[in-house]
């Protein structure tokens, strides 16, 4: 997850798992952004990156990073993220060493998973945020994953009764969930609520014009 910059992603917080070391390094400017081919397209397009390494030609891609790319021993790159609403912050998700040619199938199975992912890490950041603030603050509650998933219907709009049949929960479940999630938000209203998410970057756009496709 990282700050969207204008030519690139400035990390807040990285994972990373069997990433050629040296191509990463490569990626990092001095000013902490990292950039490269394939995050500069997505971020101009918003869309899901498919880069294989045996149809280059042609390619009006950066030389510099081409050659890296090159050299590090990736066979292919497969890209996408998911922007917060102000389109500061998001999460970027790129994945390598793809066993078969990439094809419209990749770019479909992109748009449906990354947005699970994002919400999937925002989970585990704030499980982490917990952790942290839990000796300091004992009284200090993140909000849980099934809160999560009724604030993000909440900004959406969706009344009680909606996300209950959205969820396949009771209604006063759902009233329940959300008197908890204005607690633990410390606000009064769902329309607070909804404006507090927004704000940090809590929830994902489920708009189809919507930026999909962020660290």
């Amino acid at each position: 997850m990282g700050k969207i910059r204008d030519t690139g992603v400035s990390p807040i917080k990285f994972f990373s798992s069997n990433f050629p070391v040296d191509y990463l390094r490569a990626l990092k400017r001095q000013d902490g952004v990292y950039f490269s081919a394939v995050i500069q397209n997505w971020l101009k397009t918003g869309e899901a990156q498919l880069l294989d390494c045996t149809a280059l030609a042609g390619t009006n891609l950066d030389s510099g990073w081409l050659q890296g790319f090159q050299a590090s021993g990736l066979q292919n790159i497969a890209a996408h993220g998911v922007c917060d609403y102000s389109r500061q912050h998001a999460s970027y998700f790129s994945f390598h060493q793809i066993p078969e040619p990439l094809d419209v199938h990749h770019r479909r199975l992109l748009n449906l998973l990354v947005p699970h992912l994002h919400v999937t890490l925002l989970r585990i950041m704030h499980t982490l945020k917990s952790n942290t603030r839990s000796t300091a603050s004992p009284g200090n509650r993140s909000l849980t994953g099934r809160e999560l998933e009724v604030l993000s219907w909440v900004c959406e709009g969706k009344t009680s009764a909606e996300i209950a049949s959205i969820l396949s929960l009771s209604a006063s479940t759902v009233r329940n969930q959300i008197q908890s999630i204005l607690v633990k938000l410390r606000v009064s209203t769902r329309s607070q609520a909804a404006a507090k998410a927004i704000r940090k970057g809590l929830v994902v756009s489920r708009q189809p014009d919507s930026i999909l496709g962020h660290f």
